[in-house]
C-alpha cells in the first residue's frame, strides 16, 4: 500500500532550497519574501502536467492512479515534481460512488514551514464521503498541507470487491468543509490573464493617458 509517495522534487525556494549568494565573508540567502512573486501567477495551482491516470483495479479491493511529473505552485512555493507518483488505497471498508456518493480524491501535500529537516511535498489519496468528511487514516489530512486537488476518483463496490472505477470529470468537489477546484483551478486563485494590470498598474496608466492625449 502506498498511500502517499513522495516523489522526486526541487522547490524554489524554501529554506532548504534557497539560493546562496557569497557576501564579503559570509553568505546570504535569497528572503522567503522573494517567493511572492509568483503571486503575479497565482497560488495553489498546477502550472504544468502532474496529470492523473485512469485509476485501476489491484486485486479485489485496491484502487491504484498516478500523478505525472510536473510543476506546481502552493504555498507561495514553485514545486518541480522531477518522477511520476503512485498511490493506491484499500477500498474494501470504505463507502462508494455508486451506493454512497463517496470519491477518492488525491491531493498534492505541502505546507512552506520551518523544520529541522526538509519538508518535503507528497501526493497523497484520501476517501471523502459525499458530506465532504474525509477518512484520514495516518492523520495526513490538513486544509492548509493538502491545497491542491490533482483528480477525483468514482468508485463501487460489490461487497468487499470494487467492481468498478473511473475518473471523476466535476471540476469541484466538496473536502473538509471546501469547494476544492481540481488542479487548484479556481479562478480565484490565477492572476495571469490580470498580469500587465497587476505588475505594470502605474505603466498602463500612464499608458493610456499617452493615447488619450495623442488622440485629442
Amino acid at each position: 500500500m502506498a498511500y502517499t509517495t513522495t516523489p522526486s522534487q526541487a522547490r524554489y525556494t524554501d529554506p532548504y532550497e534557497q539560493t546562496i549568494f557569497e557576501f564579503s565573508d559570509g553568505k546570504m540567502y535569497l528572503p522567503k519574501a522573494a517567493n511572492r512573486l509568483l503571486n503575479l501567477i497565482g497560488t495553489d495551482l498546477v502550472i504544468k502536467g502532474m496529470e492523473m491516470s485512469s485509476p485501476t483495479i489491484n486485486g479485489s479491493d485496491t484502487i491504484e492512479t498516478t500523478i505525472a511529473a510536473g510543476w506546481a505552485i502552493q504555498d507561495e512555493t514553485l514545486i518541480q515534481f522531477s518522477t511520476s507518483s503512485t498511490v493506491d488505497i484499500d477500498c474494501s471498508g470504505l463507502t462508494d460512488t455508486t451506493t454512497f456518493g463517496s470519491h477518492l480524491a488525491v491531493f498534492l501535500n505541502y505546507e512552506n514551514i520551518h523544520t529541522i529537516e526538509p519538508n518535503l511535498a507528497a501526493v497523497d489519496i484520501f476517501h471523502v464521503e459525499s458530506t465532504g468528511v474525509v477518512t484520514d487514516l495516518f492523520g495526513r489530512f490538513r486544509t492548509r498541507s493538502c491545497r491542491i486537488l490533482l483528480g477525483i476518483i468514482n468508485f463501487t463496490r460489490s461487497g468487499s470487491t470494487v467492481t468498478e472505477c473511473s475518473i471523476n470529470a466535476s471540476p469541484t468537489l466538496l473536502v473538509s468543509g471546501q469547494t476544492y477546484y481540481v488542479r487548484g483551478l479556481n479562478p480565484d486563485n490565477i492572476n495571469v490573464p490580470d498580469l500587465f494590470k497587476v505588475a505594470f498598474k502605474n505603466e498602463r496608466e500612464y499608458l493610456l493617458k499617452r493615447d488619450y492625449l495623442m488622440s485629442e
